[in-house]
């Protein structure tokens, strides 16, 4: 993997993705609060099936709540992204703050990647319409 310096927009998007980040551990008491205005699933209500994406907002709201097994119950792949965006906005100023290099990424995503994405998005789905949740 080669890597370059980061110019000075990948550092600018570091210090928003920390901000980001910040602000949804910071306001996590409105989370609580805007939940119950979030609409249901108009797959989940016209068909009874869910979505890719169903159990989301109960998945976020176990993660505010620290209960880490419920948020992975609830819908796994959208926890993961979280845990990841949290992650990755405590990281991603230090990385890119210190050690000023970021990979050279290919344009086209390797083969492997463009296989496991999908993948992993149907493995979800089918977790969800199998858990019921």
């Amino acid at each position: 993997m080669r890597w370059r310096p980061a110019t000075t927009e990948e550092r600018q998007l570091a210090w928003l993705w920390a901000a980001a980040a910040a602000a949804s551990v910071l306001l996590w008491r409105f989370w609580f609060l805007l939940a119950p205005l979030m609409p249901a699933c108009p797959l989940r209500t016209l068909t009874g099936v869910p979505c890719p994406t169903c159990g989301s907002t109960r998945a976020g709201l176990a993660l505010l709540h620290g209960e880490l097994l419920n948020a992975l119950r609830f819908n796994p792949l959208a926890t993961l992204a979280a845990v990841a965006f949290l992650l990755g906005g405590a990281l991603v100023p230090v990385w890119v703050g210190l050690v000023r290099r970021v990979p050279e990424l290919p344009f086209r995503w390797p083969p492997g990647l463009r296989v496991a994405v999908p993948v992993a998005i149907v493995a979800n789905w089918l977790w969800l319409l199998i858990a019921g949740v």
